[in-house]
């Protein structure tokens, strides 16, 4: 089971390693009629982010290759 929590706009939380690297993920923007969401990953350069409907069937190993993205700095 997952874990389920909610947030509202401008509101975040941190998910940290067993390590003490920690990943602090915001919630930017609340699109009602479209139902989305828009969120701001804050992770070490480390972390890959896999958004699971690129390829859901195939092994994230195999998707990183492919469909890694750089993050980058949010200017705003």
């Amino acid at each position: 089971m997952a874990l389920v929590i909610s947030r509202q706009y401008e509101e975040s939380f941190i998910i940290t390693d067993s390590v003490g690297n920690e990943i602090k993920i915001t919630i930017l923007k609340i699109k009602d009629r479209k139902n989305q969401v828009r969120v701001a990953i804050d992770a070490p350069k480390e972390f890959r982010i896999h958004r699971t409907e690129i390829s859901p069937d195939k092994d994230i190993e195999e998707v990183s290759k492919t469909h890694y993205t750089e993050v980058t700095k949010n200017e705003n």
